[in-house]
């Protein structure tokens, strides 16, 4: 099993599922698996582990930084949804104390789910972030990947 990161410029780096972490770095569109994330100048994304329905990474920025774990076929999360999952948003779940800090999640209203662990209570700008936010699952192609993860068997 290996994951693939791959740039726009065609080059490829092939990693074992648990190789040294990799940057990419914005302004581009990440497409981890399951989110989507528009980088903005000065953001990042610190790829960690994959595996066959999701992966983790870090994602940095003015903000300050999350672990994300994206996860391309799940059940919604738990707690309490913010808001109902429309075609262009996810729904949004309440922060909720976890045992590595504070964490939130967000669905596509069907298999897709991230979620954002931070060891402090989320700050406005890092809710903001989230915000920023979409999902894909297993069978979809984003479009405009510049920066993304794939999931190849060997």
């Amino acid at each position: 099993m290996r994951l693939i990161y791959s740039t726009a410029v065609a080059a490829l780096l092939v990693l074992p599922v648990h190789a040294r972490a990799t940057e990419l770095e914005g302004p581009a569109r990440f497409c981890g698996y399951s989110p989507i994330i528009d980088l903005l100048p000065g953001e990042k994304v610190t790829t960690l582990e994959g595996g066959i329905h999701g992966g983790n990474f870090r994602w940095e920025g003015a903000f300050g930084s999350f672990y994300v774990q994206g996860i391309g076929w799940a059940s919604p999360a738990k707690g309490r949804m913010l808001n109902q999952p429309s075609a262009d948003k996810p729904a949004i779940f309440a922060p909720r104390r976890v045992k590595q800090g504070y964490q939130v999640a967000i669905w596509n209203g069907a298999h897709a789910t991230a979620y954002f662990t931070s060891p402090s209570p989320f700050s406005a700008a890092q809710m903001a972030a989230i915000k920023r936010v979409r999902l894909f699952e297993e069978g979809q192609q984003p479009s405009g990947c510049k920066l993304q993860t794939i999931f190849v068997w060997e």
